[in-house]
């Protein structure tokens, strides 16, 4: 009888380590996600290639592309919009439309700035992925 008792609490004291090993690897992972998920934009951002077909539309949209005012690009910057998260959209959009200004050498102040302002502003409306606009000023 004796034997049996040591059995059962050695059974017990390895099912309770287990559990415990589990739980907290467990417990590691979640939290290894929830900071994965906390990765700064620019992080993000740089991941997706600074937007590239969202720098192409912003780019048709002023008409600088040979395509005229056509909007190709649109589905494809939605698609790259949507692989960022949320909060980090506004500024992905920024920073494409700086690469784009600079790139083609466009000044701020020019109707083509203003253009390509105005449509990295709506995109987000554009590709229904939020009903504000971007402040492309701040």
């Amino acid at each position: 009888m004796a034997k049996l008792a040591l059995l059962v609490a050695t059974f017990a004291v390895a099912f309770f380590l287990v559990n415990a090993s589990i739980y907290r690897i467990t417990d590691g992972d979640e939290e290894n996600w929830q900071q994965h998920d906390r990765r700064p934009c620019q992080d993000q951002i740089w991941q997706q290639g600074y937007l590239p077909n969202c720098q192409w539309y912003l780019n048709e949209q002023a008409g600088r592309s040979q395509g005229g005012h056509g909007s190709r690009h649109l589905n494809s910057c939605c698609y790259e919009l949507q692989n960022l998260r949320q909060d980090c959209r506004c500024q992905g959009l920024k920073q494409a439309l700086g690469q784009q200004l600079k790139l083609q050498g466009v000044h701020w102040q020019s109707q083509e700035a203003g253009d390509m302002c105005e449509a990295a502003e709506t995109a987000l409306y554009r590709c229904r992925l939020d009903s504000r606009r971007c402040n492309m000023h701040s």
